[in-house]
């Protein structure tokens, strides 16, 4: 498949897909508009009705609960636009969206639960607060909806409490005017000992979940101490306070050469407006997967099943990418073009961490080496 079309392609694509029936019987404008920024082809939508086949009883059930409460990690102005073919699909749906800090999305949700209060029906990226939530059986069972199985199985959990909407690439950011390609290094392994990245060359921001629990998860603790000790003591990188997006940014505006670990979208964003940002994955390649969540006690079940249903369908997906950049976790849009920098990415292992890695054992152990040397003179 080609990687993109013209806009008049697009375009005539989308017709031929609305005339022939191959995809959605009345394709929502606002998807027709992302289809038409992305210049993809229209064939990826074959499919979308069946995946968007629920029970009718979902649909007169939500029409009566008439909203869904929503905390999730996307600005307003995002959430607007990626929902807005949710909102030409579901006219009775009101999505009422709250975008909340972490401790919001989880543990005041928690608290709230104990207390018989429910906060929302739907959060996202709940993070280390998930096996809170397992412990109180405060999730539903997603498995019920037709577009959990659009997902790999690497993306869900198995008792079906979650699944993934976005995949996050946590890799170095770089500037261009200041790193050369050749300098970049090819594995984990090589970047302590790479002079291009030593003496503040390189700035690490305080988010070692994001990525270096990834890497100790795959490689093993005594590996992951080792590397630790290594990055700290060999590079002597700046310890940033800002957060990821920020660091990035300072990476843009050459207050250092490069920095970990950098969003993909981000660097994306500032790449697409051609400013001096490259984005480079040592292999193997980190990734974290993104939850999303409908509590058991949810008095709004059925818009929030369908809610959810559509987020984690062809349409949600692409709509998504097409505001955010965030790439996909639909089995048949795990494709090139939804990858923001593909030739650093594709042909490489990868190393994924879901959220049931945090609170045990070995994010203790990581966390313990990381802060030696974050806040103290390391390891003894």
């Amino acid at each position: 498949m080609k990687k993109s079309f013209s806009i008049g392609a697009t375009t005539l694509g989308l017709a031929l897909l609305l005339a022939s029936g191959a995809g959605a019987a009345d394709l929502p404008k606002a998807t027709q508009k992302a289809m038409a920024k992305l210049k993809i082809d229209a064939s990826l939508l074959k499919g979308l009705d069946e995946e968007l086949k629920v029970p009718q009883a979902w649909i007169d059930g939500a029409k009566k609960e008439e909203e869904v409460v929503i905390l999730g990690t996307w600005d307003d102005r995002q959430f607007r636009a990626l929902s807005a073919p949710f909102a030409e699909r579901y006219p009775s749906i009101k999505l009422r969206y709250s975008r909340a800090g972490t401790s919001a999305r989880g543990m005041k949700v928690l608290i709230a639960l104990r207390e018989g209060r429910v906060l929302a029906d739907v959060t996202t990226s709940i993070a280390d607060a998930t096996f809170q939530f397992a412990k109180q059986k405060a999730l539903a069972d997603l498995r019920e909806l037709p577009g959990y199985k659009n997902l790999p199985a690497e993306y869900v959990d198995p008792d079906g409490t979650w699944a993934s909407f976005k995949l996050s690439y946590r890799c170095m950011g770089y500037n261009t005017s200041k790193v050369k390609e050749s300098e970049l290094p090819k594995t984990w392994d090589d970047l302590p000992t790479n002079p291009a990245f030593r003496s503040g060359r390189l700035a690490l921001s305080n988010h070692p979940n994001a990525w270096l629990l990834n890497l100790w998860g795959a490689k093993g603790e005594a590996w992951g101490k080792d590397f630790t000790k290594k990055l700290f003591e060999g590079l002597q990188p700046q310890k940033r306070k800002e957060g990821m997006s920020a660091v990035t940014a300072l990476t843009v505006a050459g207050e250092f050469d490069a920095n970990i670990p950098a969003p993909e979208w981000r660097a994306q964003k500032f790449a697409v407006k051609g400013a001096p940002i490259g984005y480079h994955c040592p292999a193997p390649v980190p990734i974290t997967l993104s939850q999303i969540v409908m509590l058991e006690k949810s008095p709004h079940k059925n818009g929030a099943r369908i809610f959810i249903n559509w987020m984690l369908s062809r349409e949600g997906q692409i709509v998504q990418y097409a505001e955010t950049f965030a790439v996909p976790v639909h089995k048949s849009l795990q494709l090139r073009q939804f990858l923001p920098f593909p030739d650093t990415m594709l042909g490489k292992k990868v190393s994924v961490r879901d959220d049931a890695m945090l609170g045990g054992e070995l994010q203790k152990h990581m966390l313990d080496t990381w802060n030696s040397y974050w806040v103290g003179s390391g390891a003894k």
